[in-house]
């Protein structure tokens, strides 16, 4: 989620409110009489201890709390989805029923999908918005490879995808992909609720 908002703007921010935050429990140590820089680094460590456990553990429950976040910021994806999977190849054509794992933190989205058949993991996930319309979007590149033991085993494959959040249901992922072998077609995700 992190990806979408411009990381160096958030970085110096996040500098500068230190910085002076730093500054200010000096300023404050100073007034009380206390001369100890070593006490105000002490108060910094506290409050990075607080801000990494909050930004590792604690931020599904802001977003959980204040819904509106999954619109102003990104909507939390984490869980489990079933996932179609049409698919054209040359002049066959099918569809296939996956399951979808979404993993998702402030900074990092894995999606694996596996099926009877197959396995995909994650090369590279992107949560991006619109620039126009603000919707939430993944640029996705996986890896496939067939399950031990599979009827037809494939040789492995990589595939791109881009994925849209439904306009009004944040619990609908739809995208067509691509894959290396010359194969096509289109994913769709529903949440399980």
């Amino acid at each position: 989620m992190i990806t979408i908002l411009p990381l160096q703007k958030v970085l110096s921010a996040v500098a500068v409110v230190y910085a002076l935050a730093l500054i200010l429990v000096i300023l404050a140590l100073e007034l009380k009489g206390i001369n100890s820089i070593l006490a105000a680094f002490k108060g910094a460590f506290i409050l990075e201890l607080f801000i990494i456990v909050f930004v590792v553990f604690w931020w599904r429950k802001l977003w959980s709390r204040y819904p509106a976040l999954n619109q102003w910021v990104y909507p939390d994806l984490n869980g489990e989805w079933i996932a179609s999977i049409h698919w054209n190849r040359g002049k066959q054509r099918g569809t296939k029923t996956a399951k979808a794992h979404i993993k998702q933190n402030l900074f990092r989205l894995n999606i694996e999908l596996v099926s009877d058949e197959s396995e995909s993991e994650t090369l590279m996930v992107i949560p991006k918005k619109d620039s126009e319309s603000s919707r939430p979007m993944l640029y996705y590149i996986y890896r496939n490879e067939s399950k031990q033991g599979s009827y037809k085993p494939l040789p492995p494959h990589n595939g791109a995808a881009i994925l849209k959040l439904d306009h009004n249901d944040l619990n609908v992922l739809k995208g067509n992909y691509f894959t290396d072998r010359a194969t096509n077609g289109h994913f769709e995700l529903q949440r399980e609720k």
